[in-house]
């Protein structure tokens, strides 16, 4: 297949692919119908019909995309991150629309531009295009440098708005980047070593004690395995035991919103009619639907106002309560199958690029999934990360589909050897 021919006969559409995607879609649109039926507005001003047209939108977006031959998309790597930077910034310095003590947005009247979004898509196609180029490896310490540098400037941009939550997801990214550019299993866990040494020692308990202390074994055993120079031997070692008597020097640096939602998340019921509101509202939604739910338009939480962010970050929630067990089943069941049919994409070529556009892609997805359940289900502090495809949200939809016609793309036009 040459590069550039589009549906090869060798390759079949995906239908799998894209009907679970269309499922996803569709259950977004009627869980925020749901969750917002109760508003007294014009159809057209409602949240559920902007959704609908976000994903049209963002469907003619994807269904373009789709064309584009992958050494365009090379081409456009440099480029479309120089832009990507350039709106952070217009949004830190000059334009941002402050909403909730944050300045993400740049509004264009019709559309709040969340420039962060399609930072992500931008960093994502290039880093993928330098490792691709540059495999990295821990007995070069150099090959790090221009990674380094590609992240550390679209994460602290979005680190100063304050967006946490956003700003992980680009680390997600550079960690499943380095994998598949050359690191070992070994070589990923030397790396998260440190951030594993702050969580453990910020606790006092005997057993997180512990836990530090069995991470420090495993990181002497790590290195002693991977015959690392001996400089970088010291450097890991130092590294772990001074990040953990660094803790309290990491919790300071976080911002006081961002202190009250880990101390939140660790006993909710220390402030209930505060910050631990959000999440004994969502717990208590999702725990009333049982087995099968209330039925569609029946949540009490929901309908009541009880449940705050009811259609954007506790879209879950709405889905617990109403759909119960069952429905949240049948949507993990829909991501899983989502992923699996991305993630696949790996196997058809030999070309770098795509498997680091694909996982990465998949990450950012992954990432979101996992780190919004498992904030509506008090499993970590709340966050304002989206869920894919079900949350409202312009540029969230926008950038979903964004990713889901950069995977075609990468199914369709890629090279076969």
């Amino acid at each position: 297949m040459s590069t550039g021919r589009f549906l090869d006969k060798s390759l079949k559409f995906d239908w799998v692919f894209m009907i679970v995607t269309l499922a996803l879609m569709t259950s977004g649109v009627v869980l925020v119908y749901s969750a917002t039926s109760n508003e007294d507005v014009v159809f057209y001003e409602s949240f559920w019909f902007k959704q609908i047209v976000y994903f049209c939108s963002g469907i003619l977006l994807a269904a373009g995309i789709v064309f584009l031959k992958i050494h365009w998309l090379k081409r456009i790597t440099v480029p479309f991150y120089a832009v990507a930077l350039i709106l952070l910034c217009v949004v830190l310095f000059f334009a941002g629309d402050v909403v909730k003590g944050a300045g993400r947005w740049i509004d264009l009247g019709f559309l709040k531009l969340q420039p962060s979004e399609f930072a992500k898509i931008a960093y994502l196609l290039t880093i993928s295009y330098w490792l691709s180029k540059h495999p990295v490896s821990l007995f070069k310490i150099k090959s790090f440098a221009m990674p380094f540098v590609l992240f550390i400037v679209p994460f602290a941009l979005v680190l100063k708005q304050p967006d946490l939550s956003t700003a992980l997801v680009f680390i997600a990214v550079t960690y499943v980047g380095f994998f598949f550019a050359g690191l070992t299993l070994t070589d990923m866990f030397l790396l998260a070593s440190p951030v594993f040494s702050v969580l453990f020692s910020h606790s006092q308990t005997m057993a997180f004690q512990i836990l530090w202390g069995l991470l420090i074994c495993a990181v002497v055993f790590a290195l002693v395995r991977r015959r690392l120079p001996k400089v970088l031997t010291v450097v890991f070692l130092a590294a772990n035991i001074l990040a953990g008597y660094a803790s309290s020097m990491a919790w300071n640096m976080l911002e006081p919103h961002q202190q009250k939602r880990v101390n939140t998340f660790l006993d909710p019921m220390s402030d209930p009619l505060g910050d631990g509101y959000q999440v004994l509202q969502s717990l208590t939604a999702i725990g009333s639907g049982g087995l099968t739910g209330k039925g569609f338009g029946n949540g009490t939480q929901t309908n009541l106002a009880f449940l705050p962010e009811e259609h954007t970050d506790f879209i879950f929630s709405v889905l617990g309560e109403q759909f119960g067990f069952a429905g949240c089943a049948f949507i993990l069941l829909l991501y899983a199958i989502f992923l699996w049919r991305a993630s696949s994409i790996c196997k058809l070529y030999s070309d770098p690029f795509i498997t680091l556009v694909t996982m990465g892609a998949c990450t950012i997805f992954l990432f979101h999934i996992i780190v919004n359940i498992a904030m509506t289900v008090g499993l970590m502090p709340v966050t304002g990360l989206p869920l894919p495809f079900l949350s409202y949200g312009g540029s969230f939809a926008l950038t979903c589909m964004v990713l889901v016609g950069g995977l075609m793309c990468m199914r369709y036009q890629g090279q076969r050897e």
